[in-house]
């Protein structure tokens, strides 16, 4: 064998060798999918709806003063229809294992800054904005035997 074949040799082994690290790309997992309509993403575990105004927050989770908030539904669906417009690849974790990925894009939509809520933690009162970004946060969540990833949350920013 020669010198100049040893460090193929040695790539080749160390790829059979390595674990692989994995992380999916977020707009491709169905449940990440199914978690990004506001009806059913309380059910999977998300807090999707504690930003949007109009919309009932999860039990755990009240909308509170001084929150942003997406203006309704219709803004909802155009921050998601640009996240899932935007070229390149979302991964949900880290290369070593993470339960959380976030992703600030710039997106304008119609926003709101809390300003009153009532006493069940919904938002009554609000100052419009157009945010700049909005962020989205992926989520590992589900029983530790079969977690899946979810659209954990998303909020438009000033």
């Amino acid at each position: 064998m020669t010198l100049r074949s040893i460090p193929g040799l040695l790539t080749a082994l160390l790829a059979f060798t390595a674990a692989p690290a994995w992380s999916g790309p977020c707009l491709d997992i169905p449940s990440v999918l199914r978690s990004a309509d506001p009806a059913l993403n309380t059910a999977q575990g998300g807090r999707l709806t504690r930003h949007i105004f109009g919309a009932p927050p999860p039990p755990d989770a009240a909308q509170e003063v001084g929150m942003p908030l997406f203006a309704d539904l219709w803004a909802w669906r155009a921050a998601w229809n640009a996240v899932t417009g935007s070229p390149g690849e979302f991964l949900c974790g880290e290369e070593l294992g993470g339960t959380q990925f976030g992703k600030t894009l710039s997106v304008q939509v119609p926003a709101l800054w809390c300003g009153e809520t009532d006493d069940i933690g919904r938002c009554t009162d609000a100052v419009p904005f157009t945010s700049t970004t909005v962020t989205y946060v992926f989520e590992r969540t589900g029983p530790p035997h079969a977690p899946v990833w979810i659209l954990g949350v998303a909020y438009p920013k000033p």
